[in-house]
């Protein structure tokens, strides 16, 4: 038995994926879900007895890869990184860098904290059918993370600032900030190699649910952008 969908083929469910399917969702035997494989590929699945499921046909996922938003997040407190990953993978960012900032209050552990983060994005990704599961890097310093990162972004509500949907293009790299904002040095260095600056609204969000919208608004910028290209064509 595989345990990668493949067509006409049985397969076996893992313990996150069973427990959706028949303790959230409510599935029984004969019921029929979507799943992504390898690859991108989504397939009809029939959940079967004993934690199993069968490929019933493939079908065509149009999600578009005309368009890549990475987000770099400050760590918030608590487990608040946990919920900016998971919103963040099942919104479509293609990539997850954790920030340490100059005034970040939290340490940005690794290991254990890397690799939950890491199954989240995962599981995030696979149950809103994203056929792109998102990569969760290690903790990477303010400095370091800006110099590697196209179409920077800083997300800022200074006076004057233009609306994140005025600058985003792709590929777009969206800078979110600790509690405590950015540091003056921050912003000078980011003015300093060309990173654009942008507001997401003229009220103060914490830290990750700057995050979140941030990636939610300039994923639906970006569509709306590659929609009027396609009827342009």
């Amino acid at each position: 038995m595989n345990h990668s969908p493949q067509p006409n083929t049985a397969f076996a469910l893992l313990g996150n994926e069973a427990h959706h399917l028949t303790d959230v969702l409510r599935a029984k035997p004969g019921d029929t879900f979507e799943v992504v494989g390898h690859g991108g590929r989504v397939f009809v699945a029939e959940l079967l007895d004993g934690g199993e499921a069968f490929v019933v046909e493939e079908v065509f996922s149009e999600e578009s890869e005309s368009f890549g938003v990475v987000l770099y997040q400050a760590v918030p407190k608590g487990k608040r990184m946990d919920v900016v990953v998971e919103k963040a993978a099942e919104l479509g960012a293609t990539r997850i860098v954790p920030l340490v900032t100059d005034r970040s209050v939290v340490k940005a552990g690794e290991g254990s904290k890397l690799e939950r983060w890491r199954r989240i994005a995962e599981s995030a990704a696979r149950q809103s059918l994203r056929t792109v599961v998102p990569e969760v890097v290690a903790p990477t310093p303010f400095r370091e993370a800006l110099e590697g990162a196209e179409g920077a972004i800083l997300l800022h509500n200074g006076e004057g600032v233009p609306s994140l949907e005025e600058v985003v293009s792709s590929p777009a790299s969206l800078f979110v900030g600790p509690e405590g904002g950015w540091s003056e040095a921050e912003m000078e260095y980011a003015g300093e190699v060309g990173a654009a600056f942008a507001r997401i609204g003229p009220h103060r969000l914490r830290s990750e649910t700057a995050g979140i919208a941030a990636v939610a608004r300039a994923g639906a910028a970006l569509e709306a952008k590659y929609e009027t290209m396609k009827r342009e064509r």
